[in-house]
């Protein structure tokens, strides 16, 4: 039976992004980032993005599929991928903790251990188990010299 999240992922980020915002709003704890200092929040905005656009054209290249719950096409272990083994849910993460660095309340920061949470949850578990029955002891022998996130 497959398991299939209620969402994908992108959604799962900006459901985040409107919960940084939103508690940064409704419940703006102490300020930890005043401005401008809060603009540094914009490197791992920056960085966040670029390494999903990497990732996702490392998966193009290789003709390895980006959608969620499809893994068709080769194992990919290249480029970022020998870095991360999700360098696209990586990326999310630190847009996501950029944009609590900017809005700069502590309050924001409570969704990022949630946000990790439901990312290894439903999506990283599903995924890996995919990739280890598709690719087997390649997969397995990948795992052992790439970490999950970094």
């Amino acid at each position: 039976m497959s398991h299939k999240p209620p969402f994908l992922p992108p959604a799962l980020g900006l459901l985040v992004m409107l919960a940084i915002f939103s508690l940064h709003f409704i419940k703006p704890l102490t300020l930890l980032f005043p401005n401008p200092w809060n603009f540094i929040g914009l490197i791992p905005i920056t960085l966040g993005a670029a390494l999903n656009l990497i990732a996702d054209r490392e998966l193009q290249r290789a003709g390895a599929s980006v959608e969620f719950g499809n893994v068709q096409g080769p194992l990919v272990e290249r480029g970022v991928y020998r870095l991360s083994r999700n360098p696209m849910y990586l990326g999310q993460l630190m847009i996501a903790a950029g944009l609590a660095i900017w809005v700069g309340t502590l309050s924001s920061w409570v969704v990022l251990p949630v946000f990790v949470f439901a990312l290894h949850r439903l999506f990283i578990r599903p995924e890996e188990k995919r990739l280890l029955e598709r690719h087997g002891p390649s997969y397995t022998a990948y795992c052992q010299r790439v970490r999950r996130w970094l």
